[in-house]
């Protein structure tokens, strides 16, 4: 899995999403609590894999395990094309 760009910032809102603003680039996305989630453990400095966050998805949220995986997969798709996360240095 990728990790979250150094040049982004998370802003949370009260209603559990929040917004991440790329300094570079000044582009915002706009995340739900799910994606909050995901961020998160994509933020911290320990390797987080694919499945490991899956399982986070399913037990905090309602929702079964493959469709946490898909999920999972399009949010970091879509957080890759931005450049809101990059690849893990090993």
């Amino acid at each position: 899995m990728p990790s979250a760009n150094p040049q982004v910032v998370l802003t949370e809102m009260r209603d559990g999403t929040a917004v991440l603003l790329h300094l570079d680039t000044k582009f915002y996305f706009t995340l739900n609590a799910t994606g909050v989630l995901v961020w998160k453990l994509l933020s911290v400095g320990v390797e987080t894999t694919r499945e490991t966050i899956a399982q986070r998805m399913t037990r905090e949220f309602d929702v079964d395990h493959a469709t946490a995986l898909a999920d999972l997969d399009a949010l970091v798709s879509a957080l890759s094309a931005e450049k809101l996360v990059v690849p893990r240095a090993r």
